[in-house]
């Protein structure tokens, strides 16, 4: 036998061991982890001519399972889908090797924003079965797979292709009635309090019930217009607590006591409007761009 046939005639004995033979489909495998999901990513890698593809299961891998001098891959084991972080993630850690190819692996699916995201990088989508087939799911990944052998070399079998699943439609989410609970609290607050014993409208009731219903009034048309809880909450509690202060400064009361009586009051209305400020600027703060993760 020729030293070429001795070549192609060689088994693989390991996952790691560089496959001789790539116009053979790999080995139908039960995946059943995430050493096997990536054990099987680095065959199919080295099927479709990465020849030096190897899996480093565990350890700082820094986005990167699969490892090659002419590609990065990394594999992801989970039930639900791939957002555009983990394409981010891959891709900051390829730093200044622009000429390595990226490959992205999942046993799920992709969402709408990680197509897109991979579709502007030249990113690579693979959809792994449990059996341990595999499916092209965006044209960079199509390319790889059929793209013609270098001088040489066997024609690497075909990947199944097939196109992308359209992404889930996002659900409408409905304001929380705890957005609510915040502004008629106030409500009642503005309506009762004024009107009270112990409480000394200035310069008269109504004035003072008009002005503690600002408040209120912008949290429920916010809760309504709101969509995200993150961007509600911080703010509307915030708002929430620049009420009190609001009637305990429009309390006649509060000014014609003497120091003793006014102590209270005046550091609860410091503290909370301290508190208000804080919670209104953080929450408004300049949000950073997504840096791609390493």
């Amino acid at each position: 036998m020729s030293a070429v046939g001795l070549r192609y005639s060689l088994s693989v004995t390991s996952d790691n061991t560089p496959t001789a033979i790539r116009s053979q489909l790999p080995a139908r495998r039960q995946i059943q982890s995430w050493q096997e999901a990536e054990h099987n990513a680095a065959s199919w890698m080295r099927h479709w001519g990465y020849e030096d593809a190897r899996a480093h299961p565990g350890g700082a891998d820094g986005g990167v399972d699969v490892r090659s001098a002419h590609a990065l891959g990394q594999v992801k084991y989970q039930g639900s889908a791939v957002g555009r972080p983990e394409l981010q993630r891959l891709f900051g850690a390829r730093g200044r090797a622009m000429d390595k190819e990226l490959l992205f692996f999942t046993g799920s699916s992709c969402a709408a924003t990680a197509i897109e995201y991979a579709a502007e990088n030249g990113i690579a989508l693979f959809v792994y079965g449990l059996d341990g087939s595999m499916t092209a799911v965006n044209a960079p990944a199509r390319r790889i797979g059929t793209a013609p052998p270098s001088a040489g070399t066997p024609l690497p079998g075909p990947v199944t292709s097939r196109p992308a699943p359209p992404p889930t439609p996002p659900k409408e989410t409905r304001p929380g009635i705890g957005r609510f609970i915040l502004g008629l609290v106030l409500v009642a607050v503005a309506l009762v309090i004024p009107g009270s014993d112990s409480f000394d409208p200035r310069p008269n009731r109504t004035l003072v019930t008009l002005l503690l219903l600002v408040i209120p009034c912008i949290l429920i048309l916010w809760g309504i217009a709101e969509r995200s809880r993150r961007r509600f909450w911080p703010t509307g509690l915030g708002l929430f607590l620049l009420d009190p202060p609001l009637a305990w400064l429009s309390n006649a009361r509060l000014w014609r006591g003497d120091a003793s009586d006014a102590l209270l009051p005046t550091t609860m209305t410091v503290l909370f409007v301290a508190a208000s400020v804080l919670l209104i600027r953080w929450n408004v703060r300049p949000r950073r761009a997504a840096a791609p993760q390493g």
